[in-house]
């Protein structure tokens, strides 16, 4: 998997170290990168790629000291950084030309080309240069030299993104000058520095987490961004990271808001690389690991573990009932989160293909409600139907408190429990009902108010209970069964 030739875009990550292998010299002979689809990081000055199927990185040129900061320069194919306060200018092996000091603080860690062709620096936001790599000039930009904690960014249609330690997507517009919260990012761990970020073609945004995952951002320009991770890597104390913002993403990496790009594009080339995109893209098949929710994708015995504890959260709430999410899934599963399982949009539907595990779950996180109706429908198209719904689960890193309503028995038993404090599931009740026979569709609907819950099934009533863990987000769940969510509508209404 070795590559000669790479194109890069993205930027950053932290920590300046002192040198290993000695640069080359302005005038020296280089290569410029091509366009491959892939993602790459520098982890403590050694530029490598990721293998998504191997969850490792391969080496890329030699181990040289820390640098920061980087991005890819559409003009000449070279990659840029910081190193200190000197300019670097990567080749396509890997080899390091120092071009000079520039103007700025030292220790820039945050950085990528804008739209105006300068190289944009700063130190998580602090201290913002624009650089232009040709003079070495360098231009302070005093409308976004506010600490955000944001450890890259990533130039998505002429705006830079990046994600901060506590989980918020920050967006920098050049055009306006404004820095603009764009909401706390839903389905990501806390407590750890987004130090890689990555654009592809399609207007895709993919973050990595410095403890080793790398989730794709959908919603990021709606106020309500969601996470979903669609790979795992090493872990790393420092890493920047790259990638050609005209490419698909690489192999093994999921798109999972399809090809559409979320964002009107800005350029001809970026306009054009979506539309090859587009023609070749295919529906992802991925299979997301275990988020405290089931047994993973890969069918492992479910685990006897402790789970983290309910998350405290802030529900909405409304004056007048509100239709919040409302999917028939004929296009896309925009918003959903995958925890567990295999899913992919196919068919007019939201299939979850694993028949091996328990409680593969996909999340509806944009939304924290207190009082609600949940309406799904869902059929199996290829045998016995073992689907249901969670409701009031509090975040997506734990299932503990959440309520659990599904079929078993091959669909000839609805049962209903919740979550205990540790997260293992505890049975409430159950009623038995005609199993549906293959592709016959099942209509859950669950009413929720405050701490009490009442349960249909194919429009009649089960019954009615209360729950000590009330209010939260909702999800879909399948357990031994190929299932297929026909359609999920999640309605608010005020509290009682």
């Amino acid at each position: 998997m070795k590559r000669t030739t790479l194109l890069l875009l993205a930027t950053a990550a932290h920590v300046v170290a002192a040198g290993l292998v000695p640069a080359t010299t302005a005038s020296a002979a280089d290569a410029p990168f091509s366009c491959d689809a892939g993602f790459f990081q520098v982890i403590q000055g050694q530029l490598a790629e990721l293998d998504p199927a191997g969850s490792q990185y391969e080496p890329i040129g030699p181990d040289h000291s820390n640098f920061n900061a980087m991005g890819f320069r559409n003009a000449d194919g070279f990659l840029y950084a910081i190193r200190s306060d000197q300019l670097l200018r990567i080749d396509a092996s890997g080899t390091i030309t120092v071009l000079g000091q520039v103007p700025i603080v030292p220790g820039s860690y945050t950085g990528d080309f804008g739209d105006d062709g300068l190289l944009h620096v700063s130190r998580g936001g602090n201290d913002w240069f624009a650089i232009d790599v040709d003079t070495l000039a360098a231009t302070p930009v005093p409308a976004f030299d506010v600490n955000r904690g944001v450890a890259d960014i990533a130039n998505i249609a002429g705006v830079f993104y990046g994600v901060s330690s506590s989980n918020v997507l920050w967006t920098f517009d050049p055009a306006t000058g404004t820095t603009t919260n764009g909401g706390t990012v839903a389905g990501l761990p806390t407590g750890k520095v987004f130090g890689a970020a990555w654009a592809t073609a399609g207007a895709n945004l993919y973050v990595g987490r410095n403890s080793g995952e790398i989730y794709q951002i959908t919603g990021y320009s709606t106020g309500a961004p969601v996470a979903t991770q669609v790979a795992s890597s090493p872990a790393t104390s420092s890493n920047d990271g790259a990638s050609c913002s005209l490419a698909p993403p690489p192999a093994g990496i999921a798109d999972v808001d399809g090809a559409e790009p979320e964002v009107a594009l800005t350029t001809p080339e970026a306009i054009a690389a979506a539309e090859s995109y587009a023609a070749s893209y295919v529906e992802p098949q991925f299979a997301a690991p275990d988020a405290g929710v089931g047994a993973g994708a890969a069918c492992d015995p479910t685990l006897a573990e402790d789970r983290l504890p309910r998350s405290q959260m802030e529900t909405t709430s409304v004056e007048a009932a509100t239709t919040l999410y409302d999917n028939p899934f004929d296009v896309d599963a925009a918003g959903m989160y995958v925890a567990s399982g295999s899913w992919i949009v196919e068919d007019g539907a939201y299939r979850q293909q694993n028949t091996c595990g328990f409680d593969y779950t996909a999340l509806l996180p944009g939304y924290l409600v207190s009082d609600y109706d949940l309406e799904v429908r869902f059929h199996s198209p290829t045998g016995p139907n073992q689907g249901g719904v969670l409701f009031n689960q509090s975040s997506v890193d734990t299932r503990s408190g959440a309520m659990l309503v599904d079929l078993a028995d091959d669909g000839a038993t609805l049962r209903w429990g919740q979550y205990d404090a540790a997260g293992y599931y505890v049975n409430i009740g159950w009623d038995l009902v005609p199993a549906p026979a293959v592709g016959e569709q099942v209509l859950i609907r669950i009413e929720v108010r405050g701490a009490q819950y009442t349960i249909f099934h194919n429009g009649n009533q089960v019954v009615t209970g209360l729950t000590d863990a009330p209010g939260g987000m909702v999800g879909l769940v399948a357990s031994q069964s190929d299932v297929s969510f026909d359609t999920i509508t999640l309605t608010a209404v005020p509290g009682s």
